[in-house]
């Protein structure tokens, strides 16, 4: 029995002095990730060859894209801008005359799920932004992306004729 006692006691003092070491050592130390994926590196290179026209911003949080409606019948909640405010964004492609978001661009992998693809791009959609999604099979060369965000792509001259006009 006393042998048991004398037991517990060590363990609770290892378990304090264990739990105070963690505490003097302070939260864990953030270390650098890679920022873009080689995929969507790539990607980002052929966005803006294909529309030069814009800035092509990566990895934007959708915090700095939406904001939560006044409702004069309800508070605003910080759950509610958390529901989107640390989702992210692959791209975003804004017009560099106008300064105008042009689209939201998505590159699909093996981590998106439709069902929450379909609510993400609705909650967008409802913002008024266009998503566009390349998908997963999609390489990211000049062609395909082209073929892909080219709606984007301001007419060019050789397509302007005055009858149009």
């Amino acid at each position: 029995m006393d042998r048991s006692i004398a037991l517990l006691v060590a363990l609770g003092s290892i378990i304090l002095l264990l739990k105070a070491l963690g505490a003097a050592l302070g939260p864990p130390r953030p270390v650098a990730k890679q920022f873009l994926t080689r995929r969507e590196a790539a990607m980002l290179d052929a966005l803006e060859r294909a529309l030069p026209h814009c800035r092509i911003h990566a990895q934007v949080a959708m915090g700095a894209l939406l904001t939560v409606p006044h409702n004069q019948l309800r508070k605003r909640k910080l759950s509610d801008r958390n529901s989107f405010s640390q989702k992210i964004v692959d791209f975003v492609a804004q017009d560099r005359a106008s300064g105008a978001i042009l689209a939201l661009i998505e590159v699909d992998d093996w981590s998106h799920a439709l069902a929450r693809d379909r609510a993400r791009d609705a909650m967008t959609g409802n913002a008024g932004y266009r998503t566009i999604r390349i998908p997963a099979g999609a390489r990211p060369t000049f062609h395909e992306v082209v073929a892909i965000v080219g709606g984007l792509r301001p007419p060019s001259p050789a397509s302007f004729s005055p009858e149009a006009a």
